[in-house]
């Protein structure tokens, strides 16, 4: 099944970070948030918590940490970003699945309950019916009524 088949428009896909459209502000900030942390990290690493910071060899030693940092979070926030979808997503549809299957239980519920209700009422029907039939040509009846039948106390 090719990508027109599921419905899916290229017009709605970046194609140099290959993510949807609407994805990529949330790749842009979550790249953002990690690349500024990183950057105060090693500014806190190389000059705040070293044991003689020197001013002149601190930017050289921060830029090409957060050049790598960079680096990593360019291929690290695509990873984060789309594993969050998709977990989040795994996790609604679980909601929804299991919010059908009570849906469906219910139905199956009310469904089974008029069944009940009409088997019932039909078989009460019928002994009543056989009941006046029995009246009307004279006869005894003793049969039980289908309350009876079922465990319950007849009226």
């Amino acid at each position: 099944m090719n990508q027109r088949e599921r419905g899916e428009d290229h017009r709605q896909w970046v194609s140099i970070l290959g993510v949807p459209a609407d994805r990529v502000r949330p790749h842009f900030w979550t790249f953002s948030f990690c690349f500024v942390a990183t950057l105060l990290f090693y500014i806190y690493v190389h000059t705040l918590d070293a044991d003689n910071p020197t001013w002149r060899q601190a930017p050289s030693l921060i830029i090409g940490e957060t050049t790598r940092a960079a680096a990593f979070w360019v291929l690290a926030s695509p990873i984060l970003v789309e594993g969050a979808v998709m977990v989040f997503g795994w996790l609604y549809m679980e909601k929804k699945r299991e919010e059908g299957r009570e849906e469906g239980r219910k139905q199956g519920r009310k469904e089974g309950e008029a069944t009940g209700r009409t088997d019932a009422n039909a078989e009460w029907d019928a002994w009543n019916n056989r009941r006046m039939d029995a009246e009307a040509n004279g006869e005894p009846f003793t049969e039980l009524p289908p309350s009876a039948h079922n465990g319950l106390s007849g009226s």
